[in-house]
């Protein structure tokens, strides 16, 4: 079996998924290969940019385009440093405008981040959320008397560890757990997914609101774990509002999460539904090249084996995590073309004696060195090959879970290596034409 594309990009994270919006935008014939479902059903499915600059002094950083502009002049080799200020600027810009016409109507506040509750208890610094996630930001920052309710059998989450850790910040606020006898066969065991199901059903949203109505008191706000459906949650958001009279919010749990994999599903239904080839399953085995240039990737699956015929390549196969690099007692690799990683030679170097002390662990910065159009480059700093792009995670310089930068990272650097695709295809027609 023979596929030929523009675009080939090896990788369903987050990373990959906008790289594929971008290029289907562009107009080029684009194959998304994704060994597994990807990055985003074990995210909280908001949208980080930039939270803590610099990582050792654990600065939180209320503005996090002044964070940003400051990370490029004094770290141009960071993922954001190689994409610069207005790329970064323009891929986030034109990704979030397409998430908040989307169905799950994404909020930003612009210029600032914004804090959320999170399902540990704690608070977290993000960018942008889901508009089941917007009134989570307006509880935290108001902190009028507010209800976080939970479910008996549903072990993903515990209310009374959000309220005690919040407490002696946020007075008014209390837990409880509903029945779930109310609502539900008792035999019949609590998941994440089941809740959602029953929320896309408005006779269960009735019951619901009968069985909570009495537990608000003075409520203004009620935090549920994120279990309000699969595609409409916005539209159940409002229809609880209605009926209960408080606010409602979604709160993220651990992985695997919701709304992430709502993020992840609604990507997909909208590449395929503009011509893009996704296939998730078997991975990329090889690629094959001619001089500088990837020609040919190669799948085996359980009953067939397929080549795909590239012009260009995206590589967003993402860290450990991805299997995009692979560390053994060698160093560090990347498993696909073996290209070029920078890492700290000796193990020892790897880590810190102090485990949660600044600037963070050495092998958080690891990855692969790529020049300032995201081609990977040898120790000569000259390109690898010519028609291969590296974005996302796998690329050096950067310490995503320390900056709070993932989704920042992801967004810039899979637009920005389409972009670098597009303009290696107008020089090559250029260089045709003449």
């Amino acid at each position: 079996m023979k596929t030929e594309c523009d675009l080939l990009i090896v990788g369903g994270g987050l990373t990959g998924l906008v790289a594929a919006w971008r290029a289907r935008r562009a107009g080029l014939e684009t194959v998304v290969v994704a060994q597994g479902p990807g990055s985003l059903p074990f995210t909280s499915g908001a949208l980080d940019l930039l939270a803590v600059y610099p990582t050792e002094t654990k600065r939180y950083r209320v503005r996090p385009w002044e964070a940003v502009s400051e990370l490029i002049e004094t770290e141009p080799n960071h993922p954001y440093g190689r994409v610069g200020l207005r790329g970064v600027r323009t891929a986030v810009e034109d990704f979030l405008s397409y998430l908040e016409a989307s169905p799950l109507a994404y909020y930003r506040r612009e210029e600032e981040n914004m804090a959320i509750v999170t399902g540990a208890g704690t608070i977290k610094p993000t960018y942008a959320v889901s508009a089941s996630m917007k009134k989570n930001r307006l509880a935290w920052s108001q902190r009028k008397p507010a209800l976080i309710l939970g479910f008996e059998g549903l072990a993903d989450f515990a209310p009374e560890q959000v309220v005690s850790n919040l407490q002696d910040r946020w007075n008014g606020l209390r837990s409880a757990r509903l029945d779930r006898t109310v609502l539900l066969d008792s035999s019949r065991r609590l998941t994440v997914a089941q809740l959602a199901a029953d929320f896309e059903r408005r006779e269960f949203r009735d019951r619901f609101s009968e069985a909570v109505k009495p537990q608000l008191g003075q409520s203004k706000f009620l935090g549920l774990p994120a279990v309000l459906g699969f595609d409409r949650v916005a539209d159940i958001c409002r229809d609880l509002e209605e009926k209960l009279g408080v606010e409602v919010f979604e709160i993220p749990l651990l992985s695997p999460s919701l709304p992430g994999m709502r993020l992840a599903d609604m990507l997909k239904r909208d590449l395929v539904a503009s011509g893009a080839d996704y296939r998730q399953g078997a991975p990329v085995e090889k690629l094959e090249a001619q001089g500088k240039e990837i020609t040919v990737a190669h799948r085996a699956g359980k009953n067939r084996s397929e080549q795909i015929l590239a012009r260009h390549v995206v590589v967003a196969t993402g860290r450990f995590f991805g299997r995009g690099l692979e560390a053994s007692q060698h160093g560090v690799r990347e498993t696909l073309l073996d290209l070029r990683v920078e890492a700290p030679q000796n193990r020892d170097n790897w880590h810190m004696s102090s485990f949660l002390g600044a600037p963070g662990h050495p092998i958080n910065r690891v990855g692969v060195r790529v020049g300032r159009d995201l081609r990977p480059v040898g120790t000569d700093g000259l390109p690898l090959y010519e028609n291969v792009f590296v974005a996302g995670a796998v690329l050096a310089c950067h310490d995503w879970v320390r900056e709070k930068s993932g989704a920042g990272i992801s967004l810039a650097t899979g637009h920005a290596a389409v972009e670098s695709v597009l303009a290696h295809r107008r020089r090559a027609n250029k260089k045709d034409s003449a």
